[in-house]
């Protein structure tokens, strides 16, 4: 699956939206949002979609052709996931430009984070290791006061304090 593909499949999607009138697209969420943020370095097979209107959103996929199974939305070597988070509807967005002509709507770096946390303190040593790279690579652009607002789980702090301090070359 190349990450290529999958960019092609979103502005596919986000096209729809246009013609379809609407102005808001959805949101590119979960592991899919950390291979955007680690440019591909982080491969994540499913690309997690958050939206409002689900019914609309489910339209979309199938007039695209894509078919449900289960959780997933499939067409081809394409997997969609459409994410019922809507906790994260709060939080920012990030828009990033690809091919000079699409912008994507991705979760800001700080929720995604906070998001990918809940993966680290239940044990997931790759995200882990996969947060501390983003938390050094985006440290001068992260709001960690707004980082720390977002904490839900309390088992988060120590992780961070440790991310941060790694990044600030604190030992």
């Amino acid at each position: 699956m190349s990450l290529d593909r999958q960019i092609k499949a979103i502005k596919e999607i986000y096209s729809e939206f246009k013609k379809a009138g609407v102005k808001h697209r959805p949101i590119i969420v979960g592991k899919f949002a950390l291979t955007v943020y680690t440019q591909g370095m982080y491969p994540a097979n499913i690309i997690s979609l958050l939206y409002p209107d689900l019914p609309l959103l489910e339209k979309i996929l199938t007039d695209l052709g894509y078919k449900k199974f289960a959780d997933l939305w499939i067409r081809d070597d394409i997997n969609i996931e459409v994410s019922k988070d809507f906790y994260l509807l709060i939080g920012t967005i990030n828009q990033i430009e690809v091919d000079r002509e699409e912008i994507l709507n991705v979760i800001s770096i700080e929720d995604l984070i906070v998001d990918m946390m809940k993966f680290c303190v239940e044990g997931d040593d790759v995200v882990c290791e996969l947060v501390k790279m983003l938390i050094k690579s985006y440290y001068k652009a992260l709001d960690f006061h707004y980082l720390y607002r977002r904490v839900t789980d309390k088992r988060m702090i120590p992780f961070l304090k440790e991310y941060k301090n790694l990044a600030e070359g604190v030992k």
